[in-house]
């Protein structure tokens, strides 16, 4: 009640724990008052009461304002879900598309191996062939990677959203 009489905001009497220098700006320690920084209800000194417990504050306006506020933060979340997911189909597709390539180079290296002439170096085209085994094999466990999108941008690592999809995301 000392603090709602001496003019202390509502918020920094429900979040006395959260209070610290860094997120305020303001040293709370000893006996030191905190400064208003911001543009939080101050309380009504007329009565030492903040306007929500005075009946001075207007249920309805806060209301529509939360509503107005969650809105705007759902819309801005589908905005950036839509954006990541257009980043992800568009990696994911390309990918997709050169794995397909690549079997298809390896089909037609088998196929020349399988029939070679005695103008090609039979080791040379098997080497070949292996080769693209191998490559083939680091693309599809690079795609196993880049699925790990599917849990959302957010609880993919860091590593892999760089790696793969060319962000730098801070989680």
């Amino acid at each position: 009640m000392a603090k709602l009489k001496s003019g202390v905001f509502l918020e920094d009497i429900w979040k006395m724990e959260d209070i610290s220098a860094v997120s305020t700006g303001v040293s709370h320690h000893g006996n030191d008052a905190l400064e208003a920084t911001d543009d939080r209800e101050p309380l009504d000194y007329g009565t030492g009461l903040p306007q929500i417990l005075s009946g001075n504050f207007d249920h309805q306006i806060k209301s529509l304002k939360l509503e107005d506020e969650i809105d705007q933060v759902l819309q801005e979340l589908r905005k950036s879900q839509e954006t990541e997911y257009k980043i992800a189909e568009e990696r994911l597709c390309a990918q997709k598309n050169y794995l397909l390539n690549l079997y298809q180079q390896l089909a037609n290296e088998r196929s020349e191996l399988s029939r070679h002439t005695s103008s090609t170096d039979p080791d040379a085209l098997l080497d070949a062939v292996l080769n693209r085994v191998d490559q083939i094999k680091r693309e599809v466990m690079k795609l196993g990677d880049m699925e790990e999108v599917a849990k959302g941008f957010g609880k993919t690592s860091k590593d892999i959203l760089r790696e793969h999809f060319g962000l730098e995301m801070e989680h």
